[in-house]
């Protein structure tokens, strides 16, 4: 995850001074998360992203793509935001290569990549999205790449009037930290998601999906501590290498989740419909004790 180096000698401007910081992160991520709280997909989780962009970010105009967790899908999906509205357009994958460049490589350290263009000459990723900016006034953008491993999940220009908007110190450690916790969040709901449409869950139990979220959930505690330790002793790179394995572990504990909630409303439904009686009974019963 990187943005482009900046001068770090300059004044901040009035705009820089307006722009976000760390003390919004808790407000921005529960923004994000109210938006997905009745219906987790990884088609609500970029829409509920795009939000919160808008919430907190000034930005002239945006342009995204969403791809389905089919890796044979010869499709994507066209996000745009209109008046407070996130919509999207089912369009066929180009085939230039010049428009697929945007795609993160294969990677670890790629999954999350925000690359901030002072100028709109150094977006060449999608020459469309970047002429379709000049036409809108932008002078600067804001890209975003979200990815698991090779596979592309979400990627964004946000276009700006001023790049400076975005170059403070403050406002850049809030993107990559906002993102960051995003990026759990997709990772979580694109595996599950995949797993399903893919067949590669056996669809265990409540029991036993309860036991492997728990082995995952202490395997992010390990990494975690793993990550502080190195700290502590000074290694750097070991407590970076620990701190992105909790990331890709916690959205791998997170699909567990998705998974077992899953099963269980599958098991209520199913009781709601095969015994009605029963559970009526039952209920009298409580209700006499």
């Amino acid at each position: 995850m990187e943005f482009r180096k900046r001068n770090a000698e300059r004044q901040p401007s009035n705009a820089e001074r307006e722009s976000p910081d760390v003390r919004q992160l808790a407000a921005a991520v529960n923004f994000f998360l109210k938006q997905i709280i009745k219906r987790f997909t990884v088609e609500s989780c970029t829409e509920a992203l795009v939000l919160t962009l808008a919430q907190f970010i000034q930005f002239k105009s945006f342009l995204g793509y969403r791809w389905d967790s089919d890796r044979q899908a010869e499709h994507r999906f066209r996000i745009t935001l209109d008046q407070g509205k996130v919509r999207s357009a089912r369009e066929a994958l180009p085939e230039s290569p010049q428009i697929r460049q945007s795609e993160p490589s294969g990677e670890p350290g790629d999954n999350l990549i925000l690359t901030l263009h002072k100028s709109l000459k150094s977006f060449k990723s999608d020459p469309a999205a970047r002429k379709t900016l000049e036409q809108q006034g932008c002078s600067a953008a804001l890209e975003m790449n979200f990815a698991y491993y090779e596979r592309p999940i979400f990627w964004a220009v946000l276009g700006l009037a001023n790049h400076r908007l975005v170059a403070s110190d403050e406002t850049q450690e809030f993107l990559l930290l906002f993102c960051r916790c995003c990026l759990v969040s997709l990772h979580g709901v694109y595996l599950a998601e995949t797993q399903e449409r893919e067949g590669l869950r056996e669809k265990p139990q409540p029991e036993e999906s309860f036991k492997l979220l728990l082995q995952w959930f202490h395997s992010v505690v390990r990494h975690v501590n793993i990550g502080i330790s190195r700290l502590e002793n000074g290694d750097v790179n070991e407590a970076r290498d620990a701190l992105d394995r909790v990331s890709i572990v916690a959205g791998i504990c997170l699909a567990e989740i998705v998974a077992l909630m899953d099963e269980i409303q599958g098991r209520e439904a199913g009781g709601r419909i095969q015994n009605p009686e029963v559970r009526s009974q039952n209920r009298g019963v409580g209700l006499d004790e």
